[in-house]
């Protein structure tokens, strides 16, 4: 039974909040408040296949991280901004053989499994100094046996790096990457010179010279000690981590942050991907990865290549998604953790401190309807409302209402922000859904309106890669372009970032991003179509609300 907000003695304090919306500030609520929606049972548990946590921005995959870690005994967490990968962007040769059309994806994943083999046995064996490493070659390793040619080759490569194992995982990037370019120099020497793209394609011999350096410098990179360490692999699972009730975990996240440039990250992230699916030969240790949704994309299309199949790596895929339910849990949960150190010991909940209903509506209903159903939106609507509340032992539905327009304008700023990369301009035509009804026929977006914008966004634009502003630039330099055309590109992007819900035709159902992964095909974007604009943006976009 639910008590009653006029019985309780108190009020809510200035700066009164149920969480921080990015799970590395919230630790005062994170892991008390906890919903388990699934997805940590899975993670988990070492025999499932799922070990990349894919999932919006908000989703909650940071949270799902820390779980696992403040859960699980043994826990590696690796940092990518620690791994000093900027030493390979600094590295000419790296650089000269990558632009002349070498493809390094074996370095790469050389580079992952050797970071990922040494912090395994630095953990296990507590290599944390010079001498505990000594020891550790000395007597741990002789003691395994030497049963074949491949145990023999394992062993002798953890003989040749172990004495650095103690180090910190930067020094080994540069260990391994220094040692490519000596080998890169021994093999092709002063001849790198023919891949500088200073060289004249006109320069007599110099195509057939430069052919023949990008086949040498192919082959370094092939015979990079590959064999030897896929040897150390099936070393350690059959030797050192064969124990299944010691399971160990590596955990990397942060993968979306500015660690590297964006050409090398997105090389570097599909062959920790690859390097992951390869690694599940290690039984009881699990790889774990989270990864934004919309740099996951990014990664595959910008190192896609011939053959590649995307669906050979979606059993790797853990897609969060949150229900109704769980985001009520969350909420709830941390309600009442709110209250219970700031105001009174009894249990607490949403329902207790917000009006009962909102327009007819149910109160959790009505915050979820303004989310895209993850935690971070959820949180941040009730903490709006809860600063507009400060004094009160309520929040009231004028307080609700107020706080839904600056949580509106935030949650667009919030959008911009997160799809920057894939659309720069999305500001400016969400300007388009202006004033508009919050159900409208795609027809609504007239020639004029899309005539209009065009002129003033997409002629010297700064940001050319737009699709939109393309689609637009389109429309202006071609005589008799369709500007359904331009509306068919801009309802994909709107519906990619969640702005629209679609509804193709009158035998569809409504379609939103958050509960649907694919958006519309372009054929089932017609004019007739229906476009619902997302409540968490009426009140920013001025929407009409019949």
């Amino acid at each position: 039974m639910s008590v009653k907000p006029a019985s309780l003695q108190f009020r809510f304090r200035k700066g009164a909040s149920i969480g921080e919306p990015d799970a590395e500030s919230d630790d005062r609520f994170i892991s008390s408040c906890f919903v388990d929606t699934g997805d940590y049972e899975v993670l988990a548990d070492c025999s499932t296949s799922q070990r990349i946590i894919v999932g919006r921005t908000g989703a909650g995959k940071s949270a799902l991280m820390r779980h696992i870690k403040a859960s699980q005994e043994h826990v590696i967490e690796i940092q990518p901004e620690n791994l000093s990968l900027n030493f390979i962007s600094n590295s000419d040769i790296l650089q000269t053989l990558a632009k002349s059309g070498v493809k390094l994806d074996l370095f790469y994943s050389l580079l992952w499994k050797h970071v990922f083999t040494v912090e395994l046995l630095r953990n296990k064996f507590n290599l944390s100094s010079e001498e505990r490493t000594r020891n550790w070659i000395s007597n741990f390793l002789p003691s395994l046996r030497k049963t074949d040619q491949a145990k023999e080759r394992a062993l002798n490569y953890l003989k040749n790096w172990g004495d650095r194992f103690w180090e910190e995982t930067e020094y080994r990037i540069k260990e391994v990457t220094n040692k490519l370019e000596c080998e890169v120099k021994s093999q092709i020497g002063a001849d790198i010179k023919y891949l500088n793209t200073g060289i004249s394609a006109h320069e007599k011999g110099a195509q057939e010279i430069r052919a023949d350096v990008i086949h040498r410098a192919q082959r370094v990179i092939n015979g990079i000690q590959i064999k030897e360490l896929s040897d150390v692999i099936q070393l350690l699972a059959d030797e050192i981590f064969n124990d299944p009730q010691a399971k160990q975990y590596i955990l990397i996240d942060r993968l979306d942050e500015n660690w590297v440039d964006d050409e090398l990250r997105y090389r570097l992230i599909r062959s920790l991907i690859d390097t992951i699916k390869h690694l599940r030969v290690l039984s009881n240790v699990k790889i774990i990865v989270a990864l934004r949704v919309d740099l996951l994309e990014s990664v595959f299309e910008k190192t896609r290549d011939s053959g590649f199949q995307e669906e050979k790596y979606r059993a790797l895929f853990l897609r969060l998604a949150w229900s109704k339910e769980h985001l009520g849990q969350l909420l709830d949960r941390r309600v009442a953790q709110l209250c219970r150190e700031q105001y009174t010991s009894n249990g607490l909940k949403l329902a207790d401190i917000f009006p009962e209903m909102i327009g007819g509506m149910p109160i959790l209903d009505h915050i979820l309807q303004r989310t895209l159903y993850r935690p971070r939106d959820a949180i941040a609507f009730v903490n709006e409302c809860l600063r507009r509340s400060e004094g009160k032992g309520v929040v009231s539905v004028q307080t609700v209402r107020e706080a839904e327009r600056e949580y509106s304008a935030q949650r667009l700023d919030s959008l911009c922000y997160e799809w920057f990369n894939h659309f720069p301009g999305l500001k400016k035509y969400l300007g388009l859904l202006e004033r508009l009804p919050h159900k409208f026929k795609l027809s609504a977006i007239s020639k004029e309106a899309v005539e209009e914008f065009s002129l003033r966004h997409c002629i010297d634009t700064e940001h050319p890669t737009d699709p939109v502003i393309d689609a637009g630039r389109t429309f202006i330099n071609s005589p008799g372009a369709s500007a359904h055309a331009f509306v068919v590109v801009l309802t994909k992007v709107l519906f990619t970032v969640g702005a629209i819900g679609i509804k193709s035709d009158g035998f569809s159902s409504e379609a939103w991003n958050f509960s649907s992964e694919r958006p519309p095909s372009d054929g089932q974007i017609k004019p007739s179509s229906t476009a619902f604009v997302h409540p968490m943006l009426w009140g920013s976009l001025g929407t009409v609300v019949a």
